[in-house]
């Protein structure tokens, strides 16, 4: 009897073992799978680079600029002819003139560099508006904890003033004025989840639906990065690394080739190429078949020379040096309207930016301290007496609408920041 009830509390102490690894093994997957679930800006960021079909479309004109390279370096192929009325053999070749070939090629190598800075320039305003999304996204977060934390931090008030009107020190009205005030409190919370809800939605659209889980958060906090350049500074950085006026300059390049290449298509390619000739006696058959051979004696002859060349009396492609010429301006002129437009963004973005700078250092040097000692003070009055409801309630929503102007604050100072990062095309924040 003994033994089996040592069986029995061995096999209970070993189910109770199983029992409590498995527990923890259950616990430490579903913590992997919600740290799995939880998105940084950096790795949203790789997947949506990875895998974007506006981006990867924009690549292949890369791809399809290469091949145009590989057609402009071609040469003219060598040509056979055959003469059977004279049983002639010929090879001849064109050879290009004027360095038609190094233009054309030249011209082509610079279509593969707009190419590749047109690329860089999709990519700056998509990742742009997948920044915009993000900080959307971690607004939206940053609302929602902070709605819970004031309907929680309420609900105690409202607990607390129950036990006052029990005790007889206020009011049932000014109870149900306060605990009425719980339905805004409850309304916040609702709506900040739909903001949440709506921007990941919008970041899981951007990034492709299958690039992220339904469920996901966003990993980051709201906060201001410090940013000490000037902007002078920023423009003479934007003028260096904007793939849009890059694509400019590099197509005002090509115009000079373009018109390169045409001035030497006003030379004429001559053909050279050597040939036999060969006529002999008629070759026996009937009546119809003589004309495919001369007759006569047996004759052979071999010579080498210009096959053909054209005469540039009347088109010396007057027409494109003429086109090749206007474009060449046109691109002098979009060059400086893209310089131009590129300083104005960055002289844009960067007011806008030192806008929300000084608002979000007022809010957290002034406002928030203020706020927050106001509200004290009146619930403290309130409990003692000195304060009416209405006048509690009053600081309650200015607190609370303080905070919230200043966590929108941080999402525009945010957002303005990679305003400015995109119109100067380069990060300039670690």
């Amino acid at each position: 009897m003994r033994n089996r009830l040592t069986y029995r509390k061995r096999l209970i102490h070993y189910a109770l073992k199983c029992l409590t690894v498995l527990l923890v093994a259950i616990t430490v997957t579903t913590a992997t799978q919600a740290q799995q679930q939880s998105f940084t800006w950096e790795q949203i960021q790789g997947r949506f680079l990875a895998t974007n079909p506006t981006l990867r479309a924009q690549a292949q004109s890369i791809e399809s600029s290469r091949a145009s390279e590989i057609t402009a370096g071609l040469r003219p192929d060598p040509q056979f002819q055959n003469d059977t009325t004279s049983a002639t053999l010929g090879i001849y070749q064109e050879f290009e003139l004027g360095g038609k070939r190094t233009a054309r090629l030249q011209s082509a190598h610079l279509a593969t560099s707009i190419s590749k800075t047109d690329f860089a320039n999709a990519r700056r305003t998509l990742v742009f508006n997948l920044r915009q999304a993000f900080v959307a996204a971690l607004l939206a977060k940053s609302d929602l904890d902070f709605a819970r934390d004031n309907l929680a931090n309420y609900q105690k008030v409202v607990d607390l003033n129950r036990l006052m009107l029990q005790q007889g020190a206020i009011s049932r009205a000014d109870f149900l004025k306060i605990e009425l005030q719980t339905l805004q409190f409850q309304t916040d919370l609702d709506d900040a989840l739909l903001a949440l809800k709506t921007a990941k939605a919008t970041l899981r659209a951007l990034v492709g639906p299958p690039n992220l889980p339904q469920d996901f958060e966003v990993a980051g906090d709201l906060r201001a990065i410090a940013l000490e350049r000037n902007l002078s500074e920023l423009q003479q950085l934007a003028l260096s690394n904007r793939p849009d006026l890059k694509s400019a300059e590099t197509g005002r390049e090509k115009a000079l080739a373009d018109l390169r290449l045409a001035k030497s298509n006003r030379w004429p390619d001559p053909t050279i190429g050597t040939s036999f000739l060969h006529t002999g006696n008629e070759i026996g058959g009937p009546a119809w078949f003589q004309p495919f051979y001369p007759k006569g004696n047996v004759s052979n002859a071999m010579g080498i020379g210009i096959a053909s060349i054209s005469i540039p009396l009347f088109n010396r492609n007057q027409g494109e040096v003429a086109r090749a010429s206007s474009e060449q301006l046109r691109a002098d002129f979009l060059t400086q309207a893209a310089r131009n437009q590129v300083l104005q963004d960055v002289e844009t973005a960067y007011t806008a930016f030192e806008s929300s700078r000084e608002r979000v250092r007022l809010y957290e040097q002034t406002y928030l301290a203020q706020a927050k000692e106001s509200l004290d003070i009146e619930e403290f009055s309130f409990r003692n007496g000195a304060a009416s409801i209405l006048d509690f309630l009053d600081t309650e929503r200015t607190y609370r609408a303080t905070q919230l102007a200043y966590r929108q604050q941080l999402a525009a100072y945010l957002t303005n920041l990679a305003q400015l990062e995109a119109a100067v095309g380069a990060p300039l924040t670690p």
